[in-house]
């Protein structure tokens, strides 16, 4: 009988130090900034452009964009400006084409949150001509805290000048929401509770020689 306890008492025991082995080495992962966080956006745009638009807002009618944006959330909303760390929106058409993409990996290409404001812009001059490009959500106060933001407004806006053939418009977007990614080190936990769990019940139901 001693020897049975013992043997549970074992079995138990060790497992608690391989949990604790486990959360050890995520543990010892290498620090990153604990106020940069990462989040996924998505939205649709109207069914029109504005009245008198011509170029990508038009074709943009009924599309959509979605994409990722990294920002330090410790500087927002008390900053007038903050710059992305990183970020990549891309902008499809009704058919599912790619017709812009803003990207921190692009010359020419800023992010940043500004008073509340999400901000993707593209301000790119060329020997012939000129192209303005900007991609903006409007969040209530605080929404990079939230575990899910809707966008209150939001619009594209275009206007390209190349060989004095002029092309400028505008479109709504009709629906936007921000969602937080989880973060590595809490996905790592739950999967190493989950493991020890499973380990500990095969251990219990086992037969005891």
């Amino acid at each position: 009988m001693l020897t049975k306890s013992y043997k549970k008492l074992s079995q138990a025991t060790a497992g608690i130090a391989l949990g604790a082995a486990m959360l050890a080495t995520v543990g010892n992962a290498p620090a990153q900034a604990v106020t940069l966080k990462t989040f996924n956006i998505s939205g649709e745009f109207a069914p029109q452009a504005i009245s008198g638009s011509t170029g990508v807002a038009v074709d943009l009618q009924n599309g959509s964009f979605f994409g990722t944006y990294t920002v330090d959330i410790d500087q927002l909303p008390t900053a007038t400006s903050v710059s992305l760390n990183d970020w990549s929106i891309v902008l499809k058409d009704a058919s599912n084409n790619i017709l812009r993409t803003f990207s921190s990996s692009l010359l020419g290409h800023t992010g940043q949150v500004m008073q509340n404001n999400l901000l993707f812009s593209n301000n790119i001059g060329t020997s012939e001509g000129e192209v303005t490009e900007s991609f903006g959500l409007k969040f209530p106060s605080g929404f990079t805290g939230l575990p899910m933001a809707v966008a209150s407004s939001g619009r594209f806006s275009s206007v390209i000048d190349i060989n004095d053939n002029l092309t400028a418009g505008r479109i709504g977007i009709t629906s936007g929401t921000v969602v937080p990614v989880p973060e590595p080190v809490s996905t790592a936990g739950v999967a190493v509770a989950g493991v020890v769990g499973l380990w500990v019940k095969r251990k219990q139901k086992a037969p005891i020689a």
